[in-house]
């Protein structure tokens, strides 16, 4: 069978190419031209005549694998990507060679209770009430819910569609009430302000949240943005907060604005992609303080979790009002039948639901928790320490001090010379690094998920950045 050669050279190819990421020899990122690319990878070729196998896969895997940005490698140093375990790339290999689907427990009961498994222990991480194992037989109907789905942009496009449905049940009838407000602070992630397009409602929607100047709610601040909104005649649909902001990884002050929703009867949806993984943390956990007053939460496992992209859950408190958030009917699919299980189809945008439970399983089920955790505090612990030690340097500047594994830095004596640093640095591929925009300056990004990166990278770092700012062409 060719498939087992063939999986023997893949895995002696990923084997070569995790062993030579992780020892941090040679560049961690290349950037030939892409038609150069295409043309190497013979892609034209095997499309035409196929042949895919064997040598001629092993000749392809290797140059693919040339020019793939190396995740393993502790200078990479720039994105929240996840480093993953080796469980998850295995769990991806058996859920596309059986190619289940999550979507109706008939079509994969083993891949759909562990989604429902994995939603019920993220549910008492954040503090709200698990589904019952066997649905339909709980009396009190006030349980949590949620769903695993593509990414951090559709689940907060999911949780603003059931806020909707909340305050406007007929909205698949009647279409949008033109009076609806959604309250976001300036570091929302750009997806919440993407939804607001695809669900219809327009930019004006949108009533900014005051923040200091780190970008970070003012919690007695809040209730200037509500009255506004009120005095417009707008009906607010949510309130949005970041558990790890895009830019710097800050945290919303959860536990005033939790307090502030409760009173005022508001959807309080919570943006935790980048920071909610903390629910795992003994040492940080404290940084999400009050989520359990939240309505809804978006968690990327694919951040700091160990997990390959995709894999996000979104959570509410209520699993009722995500059950309710869509409506439509196919004959094929909604009908009365016999269940021994759950059906996630009704709670989610996706129809064909990818298997993404498996992996996060997996990973746990190899790392335990409590090792997933002590992980997540040593990225974070890094993190502090590499700002302490910039801070401390005469030519680098810290904005705000971390409160996840991203920092943020300048070189004092570049002003707005930083995207062009950042490029040098890409063209010599030493290190891969990040750029963002805090009070419309421009700073360099470090996100440290690597358990490989340690302070030696961060001083050769700053080597280098010296190097290049002092004109030095030798590429290290």
């Amino acid at each position: 069978m060719k498939f087992k050669t063939d999986v023997e050279i893949i895995t002696r190819a990923l084997g070569n190419f995790y062993e030579q990421s992780i020892s941090g020899d040679g560049h961690v990122i290349q950037q030939p031209p892409m038609s150069e690319l295409i043309a190497d990878m013979e892609l034209s070729s095997f499309v035409r005549d196929g042949g895919l196998t064997g040598e001629k896969l092993a000749r392809f895997i290797e140059k693919y694998l040339l020019a793939i940005t190396r995740i393993y490698h502790p200078a990479n140093i720039a994105h929240q990507q996840a480093v993953p375990h080796y469980m998850a790339a295995l769990a991806g290999m058996v859920d596309h060679f059986v190619n289940s689907d999550a979507s109706i427990y008939e079509l994969g009961p083993a891949s759909v209770s562990i989604e429902y498994f994995l939603i019920n222990w993220l549910l008492e991480k954040v503090g709200w009430k698990p589904s019952p194992l066997v649905p339909g037989t709980e009396k009190d109907e006030n349980f949590g819910g949620g769903i695993l789905t593509h990414g951090g942009s559709i689940a907060n496009l999911t949780a603003l569609i059931a806020a909707r449905s909340r305050i406007a049940p007929d909205v698949w009838e009647k279409g949008n009430p033109d009076n609806l407000a959604l309250l976001v602070p300036a570091e929302a992630h750009y997806s919440i302000a993407r939804a607001i397009g695809i669900m219809g409602l327009g930019h004006n929607t949108l009533y900014p949240l005051e923040v200091d100047e780190r970008g970070v709610i003012i919690p007695d601040r809040l209730q200037d943005s509500y009255q506004r909104a009120q005095s417009d005649g707008k009906q607010i649909l949510a309130l949005v907060a970041n558990a790890g902001s895009t830019a710097a990884g800050l945290y919303d002050p959860i536990q005033e604005i939790g307090e502030f929703c409760r009173e005022r009867n508001l959807w309080f949806h919570v943006d935790g992609a980048h920071g909610g993984s903390v629910l795992i943390s003994q040492k940080y956990r404290h940084l999400m303080g009050g989520i359990d007053l939240a309505d809804s939460l978006t968690l990327n496992a694919h951040k700091l979790m160990r997990v390959t992209a995709f894999c996000t859950a979104l959570l509410v408190r209520d699993a009722r009002n995500l059950d309710e958030a869509f409506t439509q009917e196919a004959s094929y699919i909604f009908h009365e039948k016999d269940q021994p299980g759950f059906d996630f189809i009704h709670r989610t945008i996706e129809c064909t639901k990818p298997v993404l439970g498996l992996k996060l399983f997996m990973v746990l089920g190899a790392m335990g928790e409590a090792s997933l955790g002590e992980y997540i505090d040593r990225q974070h612990d890094i993190t502090i320490e590499a700002y302490d030690y910039l801070q401390s340097l005469d030519d680098f500047h810290c904005p705000v001090k971390p409160q996840s594994n991203i920092l943020c830095f300048q070189v004092k004596s570049i002003d707005d010379g930083h995207l062009a640093l950042r490029d040098k640095l890409l063209a010599r591929g030493n290190f891969y690094i990040s750029t963002t925009s805090i009070n419309n300056q421009r700073y360099l990004r470090l996100t440290l998920t690597n358990p490989a990166t340690n302070m030696d990278v961060i001083k050769r770092l700053v080597h280098e950045i010296r190097d290049l700012i002092n004109g030095n062409k030798t590429n290290t």
